[in-house]
């Protein structure tokens, strides 16, 4: 699968007045993801939180669907987290330490 830049490029709005490096913990989003947070919001404002909600979750299962296809992967081995430090606490913290394990981490874990 090719990563078309340019497209990506002109989705960003963003990129039009700044060079973002600093994108780890959060890029610049494409316009396709701010058109469906706002629609999302507004359908919230419109029905409520709940029903919005239940509305989008058969579109919102199927991203574990999506993200197993981008990564070769099987559903059930995706798991999607708030963000990194989430992330990476659920996955430690699942981990059966014993006494004598040694634990080898880096400053930013």
């Amino acid at each position: 699968m090719a990563i078309e830049v340019a497209k990506l490029r002109s989705e960003t709005p963003g990129v039009a007045h700044r060079v973002l490096l600093d994108n780890a913990g959060a890029g610049l989003m494409p316009q396709p993801v701010l058109d469906a947070m706002f629609g999302h919001l507004t359908r919230e404002a419109e029905i409520g939180g709940y029903e919005a909600a239940s509305e989008a979750a058969r579109e919102l299962d199927g991203v574990y669907d999506s993200v197993a296809r981008m990564l070769g992967a099987e559903r059930e081995e995706i798991a999607l987290a708030d963000n990194a430090t989430v992330a990476w606490q659920l996955a430690f913290y699942a981990i059966a330490f014993q006494p004598g394990d040694r634990i080898l981490t880096a400053r930013a874990e």
